[in-house]
């Protein structure tokens, strides 16, 4: 039974990911398309890992997909902040503000 939910589960992400990625391909400003990117990824990553989690049971295997999960949740949120600061940087020096 919980192999069905797993597999659920993980079609569930890898279709938000594919809906996502229509909807970065529609966005023409960069910050946007990296916010959308970032939410993507994000979702889409914890939906597939918990499908993961939830068909193999109790294993080692299902440890280290948390940790991982629990990585990129914490790591994920931080590198789009930081290339959004760049970019903002950027923009200001091309601009003369700085």
């Amino acid at each position: 039974m919980l192999e069905v939910v797993g597999d659920v589960v993980m079609a569930v992400g890898a279709l938000v990911v594919l809906l996502g990625l229509v909807g970065v391909f529609r966005f023409k400003d960069f910050t946007l398309r990296l916010l959308a990117g970032a939410k993507i990824d994000t979702v889409g990553f914890v939906a597939i890992v918990v499908g993961l989690v939830l068909r193999s049971g109790v294993t080692w295997f299902s440890a280290k997909a948390l940790l991982i999960l629990a990585v990129v949740i914490v790591a994920n949120p931080v590198v789009t902040s930081a290339i959004a600061a760049g970019y903002a940087r950027q923009q200001a020096r091309a601009q003369g503000e700085d």
